[in-house]
């Protein structure tokens, strides 16, 4: 994520966040103690989709050694579920105390697969704040309009700074949160430049507060929606604006899922269930590719006569190596 700058007296003030070699950082106690730069509980309102990428070639790992990154990634992505969620408003909060050196706003929350021509406006809105020693904090894709903050305003930990939004080069509502050191981009899970060596046994010598640091328990697997329907909901979550329902006892029944994390090897199970708890459909199906992103589902038509009114159950697993990472459970009407 590159980032941003504003035009003063007719020149672009750009701040460079391209990945840099590992440089010398300064002693713990001059380390800026960071708190989760969102006003949202991690596993419940928001979810962490990437972190950090510390591959120094063209693949990808992130500070425990997975895959919870993209090639180059030089931030922490803290997304919400639902295009409702970014209506309903989520506040993106200063990290630190500082100054605030750069914002943008006005950059409308359309997803880049439609707005592709962003006049190399990728961060879209958002605020950069100088912490001081040469630390520096980035809130990119904030929700257009909500920009509560003016370069030069000193924000104090935990001050609001906007909204999260879709802003820029975004596929779906999240704040992008970058660290910077000098201008090279620091992982706060390790307070390490990127590239770095990852670490599979966990996080050491992080910037988080412990208080925060609790609440960011690496989870390279996480559900981000599901739920029953009568056809194949939008794949995006930005072209998800209403939610997916059951049309009518004559309608195919689908149990649908949206994960982040998937692992070729993976196995995932559908079952649904009728309103007298039989078993109306199930399925087995092992995972070739998987992905950062993946979305998923399986079904069955209605039968003669349709569906019986009743409460309808839907059961979605996903295992690895014989453990369980994800199952959920939804359910719906049919009257």
């Amino acid at each position: 994520m590159r980032a941003f700058g504003v035009q003063t007296a007719g020149l672009p003030l750009l701040l460079s966040a391209s990945l840099c070699s590992a440089q010398p950082g300064l002693s713990p106690a001059a380390w800026p103690q960071l708190i989760l730069p969102v006003d949202c509980e991690v596993g419940k309102s928001c979810l962490i989709q990437k972190l950090v990428d510390h591959d120094p070639g063209p693949g990808r790992s992130d500070y425990r050694c997975g895959s919870l990154t993209t090639d180059g990634h030089d931030g922490i992505d803290i997304r919400l579920r639902t295009m409702k969620d970014m209506a309903d408003g989520y506040a993106v909060i200063a990290a630190a105390a500082g100054t605030v050196l750069r914002t943008r706003d006005g950059e409308p929350d359309v997803s880049s697969r439609i707005r592709t021509d962003r006049n190399g406006r990728d961060a879209g809105n958002g605020v950069v704040i100088d912490h001081g020693n040469g630390w520096e904090s980035q809130y990119s894709h904030l929700k257009m309009g909500s920009v509560a903050a003016r370069p030069g305003q000193r924000v104090e930990q935990g001050d609001r700074l906007g909204l999260i939004g879709m802003s820029g080069n975004s596929e779906f509502p999240h704040l992008h949160f970058s660290v910077r050191l000098r201008g090279a981009t620091v992982d706060p899970y390790i307070s390490r430049a990127a590239p770095s060596q990852c670490n599979a046994s966990g996080a050491s010598g992080g910037m988080w507060t412990p208080a925060t640091m609790r609440s960011l328990a690496y989870a390279p697997t996480m559900l981000i929606a599901a739920g029953l329907a009568s056809q194949v909901p939008p794949r995006s979550v930005a072209d998800r604006t209403e939610t997916p329902m059951i049309k009518g006892r004559n309608t195919p029944l689908l149990l649908w899922v949206d994960l982040i994390g998937a692992k070729a090897g993976d196995v995932q199970e559908f079952s649904l269930t009728g309103p007298d708890g039989e078993s109306i459909h199930a399925q087995t199906t092992r995972i070739d590719d998987g992905g950062l992103s993946w979305f998923a589902f399986s079904g069955k038509r209605p039968p003669p006569g349709g569906w019986r009114p009743g409460r309808y159950t839907g059961r979605y697993v996903l295992k690895r190596n014989g453990g369980v990472l994800v199952r959920q459970d939804v359910f719906d009407e049919i009257k």
